[in-house]
């Protein structure tokens, strides 16, 4: 999926969204549909084509529990790279069982507790006043909540996030996103200077193994703390509650196999007086709407604006695009996911050729690590 213009972060500079399309047919002609976005499509296809798919056919879809149970336990040695293939399996399970009961997703998760989703405007590393302008056409446009990528150039992320500030006031929540780049002290450092605009929180900013660096960058800064790539499935929610190291579980439901499992760490979290927000692997239209029912049916959990890259997105693969209005998605009560795929835009995305890979950019050089003292 091309991208309206390259997006730069500590890891690199994206150029594409990506996200394998999972279809379950059933023999009374019902067509669940799910997406498994991901770090490496090619691993999770041949994942569900050649490993998944003998515990799924010819079985009952809608005995969901009871099948992702399956695929978690025979892919127990190698689960990390196996959750993003039981994430796209189990959406469309859930989208199956949703269109044979008449039921939307959100009703299987625990019904409605509201029907409009907010979502975050996305900015990345970028000349101060060209972040300001973006930020305020996102404010423009109903958005409440900003996250901006930073932790390359210290001066440039203060000059950026001042000019943000200055154009769209502090009313607007802005959080930062540092991608694991900095060490303990880096981030002590980086966070005091920044702590003056009144940040909403800061996402990971230390690398994820990590815990009691983290923790410690909690003790010592005034901003609120979020735990993203350390927080990717059940037991990792587990391990930062015992340290507790952070604020903030960013929550892929990716990453943690499914919207069910995501749904759990939701309660982990609220459980420990923690808050919740639902992370993007730049989805495309299916996933962002399946993130959707997700935060509508544990609106206690998610009181953040959640990320999308879905507004920096070209197209999609579906005949309705998902609509933001006024920065937020309604989800709607169609059966399922409420989504139908587009044959002739699979046909021409699923043909283009780009760079797939959201890391590192074009360099000859030492590559980026994580954990730098700066």
């Amino acid at each position: 999926m091309p991208l309206r213009e390259p997006l730069k972060w500590t890891g690199g500079i994206r150029e594409s969204a990506s996200g394998l399309i999972v279809e379950l047919r059933t023999d009374e002609g019902l067509v669940g549909i799910g997406e498994a976005p991901g770090p490496t499509l090619p691993a999770i296809q041949a994942i569900i084509d050649r490993e998944f798919a003998q515990f799924l056919v010819d079985e009952d879809p809608l005995r969901t529990e009871w099948l992702v149970h399956r695929l978690e336990e025979y892919s127990r040695n190698w689960a990390g790279v196996a959750a993003y293939a039981i994430a796209g399996v189990e959406m469309a399970l859930l989208d199956l069982k949703g269109k044979a009961f008449g039921v939307p997703v959100a009703e299987l998760l625990g019904g409605y507790s509201r029907e409009q989703v907010p979502v975050i405007g996305y900015l990345f590393i970028d000349e101060p006043e060209a972040n300001a302008q973006k930020a305020a056409d996102f404010v423009a446009a109903g958005h409440t909540e900003l996250k901006l990528k930073v932790g390359r150039d210290l001066g440039q992320d203060y000059d950026s996030i001042a000019a943000i500030r200055d154009r769209v006031g502090s009313d607007v929540k802005l959080r930062i996103d540092a991608n694991m780049n900095w060490s303990v002290p880096a981030a002590i450092k980086w966070i005091r200077a920044l702590e003056g605009f009144d940040l909403q929180f800061v996402e990971q900013p230390v690398p994820d193994f990590d815990l009691a660096g983290l923790a410690q960058v909690r003790r010592s800064v005034s901003v609120p703390i979020a735990a993203d790539e350390s927080c990717t499935s059940v037991r990792s929610a587990l391990e930062l509650i015992k340290a507790d190291a952070c604020d903030v579980f960013v929550v892929y439901p990716s990453e943690a196999g499914g919207l069910t499992r995501a749904l759990q760490i939701a309660a982990l979290a609220t459980a420990a007086g923690k808050w919740c927000a639902i992370g993007s692997w730049a989805e495309l239209g299916v996933a962002t709407t399946a993130n959707a029912h997700l935060a509508a049916a544990a609106a206690s959990s998610f009181p953040f604006a959640n990320d999308t890259h879905y507004p920096l997105q070209l197209h999609d693969v579906l005949t309705d695009a998902v609509e933001i209005r006024n920065g937020c998605i309604t989800v709607s009560h169609d059966p399922g996911l409420g989504v139908a795929l587009d044959a002739a835009s699979m046909a021409t995305l699923s043909a283009l050729e780009l760079r797939e890979s959201p890391f590192y950019d074009d360099i000859q050089g030492d590559a980026p690590s994580v954990g730098q003292i700066l």
